[in-house]
């Protein structure tokens, strides 16, 4: 049962990095899109990202800089994007599946939940906050 846990959050965790790699690479880019700078800042209003950023070119991306995006960046965005600590997590939770009948597997299980639930809900937190900045 545990290193069925230890899976699946180590799954969740190759996700969130590689969907906060793809946001970082294209901001690094300057060509961030509109759900790369929602990630990224944690703003999730089109409207606050115009008016922080401009009008978005004609293929739909904004033109930033980093700078930029670290002036405006909320909490919000350093939970979504931080990928320091989601490889962290990733690393613990491949030492635990090496050994998932330690007790030390189990405090990984839980830390990993309790982080990927924080996560989780920050981010329908700001999923939900643009969607109720938008017309019906």
């Amino acid at each position: 049962m545990l290193t069925s846990i230890l899976f699946l959050l180590a799954v969740f965790y190759a996700g969130a990095i590689l969907a906060s790699a793809r946001a970082w690479f294209r901001v690094w880019r300057g060509r961030a899109g509109f759900a790369d700078l929602r990630d990224v800042t944690g703003i999730g209003d089109p409207v606050a990202l115009r008016r922080l950023f401009g009008l978005t070119r004609v293929d739909g991306s904004y033109p930033v800089a980093l700078a930029d995006i670290l002036r405006h960046r909320r909490p919000a965005g350093v939970i979504l994007t931080n990928l320091p600590v989601h490889l962290m997590f990733a690393a613990a939770l491949a030492f635990a599946l090496a050994d998932a009948g330690s007790p030390a597997a189990a405090a990984t299980a839980w830390a990993a939940s309790a982080h990927a639930s924080v996560l989780t809900a920050v981010a329908l937190a700001v999923f939900a906050a643009g969607r109720q900045a938008l017309p019906d």
